[in-house]
């Protein structure tokens, strides 16, 4: 099994999670069960940070997009952090960059 960990920031308007590991078919449902679970409080902005994923496959796409998908239904956003590694050279790949709100870096009000 893939190792994959998390942890989240919850800064009232926004929730942060910072992935390290792989996203893959061995760990997806669980971190998309758990994803969705933070997802509850509604919160409006929902940060992924995969600066530190070394390993995307088709099964972590889809949570990406399905998380995307579920916050428009609510009137929230996804922002992806890919950083430059991994996350960055498949999004691209897969145009989903072109799909989804991939940024290179944190957005600027959650570097401090």
């Amino acid at each position: 099994m893939a190792e994959l960990s998390w942890e989240t920031a919850d800064a009232g308007e926004e929730l942060h999670v910072t992935l390290t590991g792989e996203l893959d078919i061995s760990n997806v449902e669980r971190f998309e069960q758990e994803l969705m679970e933070l997802e509850q409080p509604r919160p409006p902005l929902v940060v992924l940070d995969l600066r530190a994923v070394r390993f995307i496959d088709s099964t972590g796409l889809s949570l990406l997009l399905n998380a995307d998908a579920r916050a428009r239904r609510q009137s929230r956003h996804v922002t992806i952090v890919s950083g430059s590694g991994a996350a960055k050279r498949i999004m691209r790949t897969v145009a989903l960059d072109q799909i989804l709100d991939v940024q290179t870096d944190l957005p600027k009000r959650e570097q401090a």
